[in-house]
């Protein structure tokens, strides 16, 4: 029987996390020598090096791969054991939820309120970064659960259904195409357009649903928030290809208009978790209520 601890199990967790002895030691509030000292203790006691030592970075080696879901798994089931028996809840430990842009702003808000409205936990940790970031801290099991908008392919992740959004073009209020009227795809062509950076799941859905169907575009800008593109094509950057979800507040106040093409642009919502993630009871609960919720109308 190995004599592994938690404590090594917690400096191997955020070790691995980042990436540095200097880092956990500060996260964990230990000397670097005694991180480094129960780091070597739980290599020897499972007699297998757990990282890759690179200039002065430990970097995960096969072996360590495997441990970090048991490691998290153990780590989650010991903290609600403490938190159990302190406070009689039975939805123990504190949730580390992750959002894209456009989920985060306009829909985790109302969703979190009337989640620990209706179950007595901890406030969660959230998260507001684009999909592919949530994907990867998913990935290296610093978030529990994300909520996401666009395509999500990787093997090591569940996706789940989580409803649906629309994509659709806005304009200033001034723009010749913000008349009201249908207009063809084709009068999209030789138009500028202010866009989410790379890899956001709000640029995915523009070099997927959209940009093949345009001939000749410009770039007008490229900007990492839904609120800075927006405000940029409210200025007359250019066009935009953005959630209604994300703009319904300045279409409403007159600021954005929509431009009406031929065309609509459903997209898929989801959330995703990692296949070995350990589900405790309170991370069960939040799924079966987010998509309860989802189907209840967002009400």
């Amino acid at each position: 029987m190995y004599g592994v601890t938690i404590r090594q199990l917690r400096v191997f967790a955020s070790v691995a996390r980042l990436g540095s002895l200097a880092k956990a030691s500060l996260e964990l509030n230990l000397t670097k020598a005694a991180v480094s000292m129960a780091l070597q203790e739980l290599e020897r006691q499972l007699r297998t090096p757990l990282f890759d030592r690179v200039r002065n970075r430990l970097l995960l080696n096969a072996s360590g791969e495997q441990l970090v879901p048991l490691a998290d798994e153990l780590l989650e089931r010991m903290a609600g054991i403490g938190e159990l028996f302190a406070d009689g809840n039975r939805f123990a430990g504190q949730l580390r939820i992750g959002a894209s842009n456009t989920i985060g702003n306009n829909l985790l808000p109302r969703l979190l309120a009337q989640f620990m409205h209706e179950f007595s936990c901890r406030r969660p940790v959230v998260t507001i970064r684009s999909t592919a970031e949530l994907v990867e801290q998913l990935k290296r099991f610093e978030l529990d659960v994300a909520l996401v908008e666009g395509r999500t392919a990787d093997d090591e992740l569940n996706v789940l259904p989580w409803g649906q959004d629309e994509m659709h073009v806005v304009a200033a209020p001034d723009h010749p195409l913000a008349d009201g009227r249908r207009h063809d795809l084709e009068s999209l062509n030789d138009q500028y357009w202010v866009l989410r950076e790379l890899h956001s799941g709000t640029r995915e859905q523009f070099e997927r649903l959209l940009l093949p169907q345009l001939d000749c575009w410009y770039l007008a800008l490229e900007l990492n928030t839904n609120e800075a593109v927006n405000n940029s094509i409210a200025a007359g950057l250019g066009l935009g290809f953005m959630s209604r979800l994300a703009t319904q507040s300045l279409c409403a106040a007159g600021e954005l208009h929509e431009v009406r093409v031929s065309q609509r642009f459903p997209r898929k919502l989801s959330l995703i978790c990692h296949r070995d993630k350990f589900r405790s009871p309170l991370l069960e609960c939040f799924l079966d209520f987010s998509q309860a919720w989802q189907l209840r109308g967002r009400s």
